[in-house]
């Protein structure tokens, strides 16, 4: 797996600072390098909340060229996307990210300054751009805010991997989804006398749950619920 690291190039406020901070701890990601920052006080301990950790950890590099040599692989971030005539600002988009950077080694996730971004030069020297689509009216976004769609996308796939591996969100099986099926066509037949509406209610249930995600926890409930009804419909 790659080690990921964000790299604020020459940020100019605290407060943006601490939110990266903050953003990177949401995600799971624990590396800071900052080139040539502001001094550090308590604005930006403040905005960083419970991550003072990765900002006490922060690697201080006076200049962009220190992280030449030390990277496998620089990704630039940009808001700017050039026309056809200027291949320099050519990027991919953040949901292309994770497949760029399937690499071993260290990789540094480069953020240019809340004015000016990344200079062409510094663009260069990185070996992919990055742009997050925005709208045309006002295309830059706060740093923090960035830092957390690229990141979002980075880590997602393996978030939700785990959130899916959580009991009540384990998709039903066939058996489950069966005997919910079963249990509501009979319900269906207790209370409707009439049979195309028997049919075309049953058919409606079935293409619904044929649609929708159903949970192995929602498909218990449900089968309980229509087990208790037709109990009380047949007593």
């Amino acid at each position: 797996m790659p080690e990921f690291y964000i790299i604020l190039v020459e940020p100019r406020y605290q407060g943006n600072i601490g939110a990266v901070a903050r953003v990177m701890k949401n995600f799971g990601f624990h590396r800071l390098i900052l080139v040539n920052p502001p001094e550090l006080s308590g604005e930006a301990m403040a905005m960083a909340m419970h991550a003072h950790d990765i900002l006490r950890n922060a690697e201080i590099l006076e200049r962009f060229d220190d992280l030449i040599e030390r990277f496998d692989f620089l990704v630039a971030t940009s808001a700017e996307i050039a026309s056809d005539k200027n291949p320099m600002r050519t990027p991919v988009f953040p949901e292309e990210l994770e497949n760029s950077t399937k690499i071993k080694g260290k990789i540094g996730l480069v953020f240019g300054r809340e004015d000016y971004g990344l200079f062409n030069d510094e663009i260069s020297k990185c070996d992919i751009l990055v742009s997050i689509p925005t709208s045309e009216e006002y295309r830059t976004m706060n740093l923090s805010h960035a830092v957390a769609v690229i990141l979002y996308e980075l880590s997602r796939r393996e978030m939700m991997g785990k959130i899916a591996r959580m009991k009540k969100f384990e998709r039903a099986d066939g058996n489950s989804k069966r005997i919910l099926l079963e249990k509501f066509d009979r319900f269906v037949d207790l209370i409707h006398d009439n049979e195309f509406t028997r049919k075309l209610t049953k058919k409606t249930f079935r293409q619904l749950i044929g649609r929708a995600f159903i949970s192995g926890r929602e498909a218990s409930n449900l089968i309980g619920l229509f087990r208790r009804a037709n109990e009380r419909l047949e007593s």
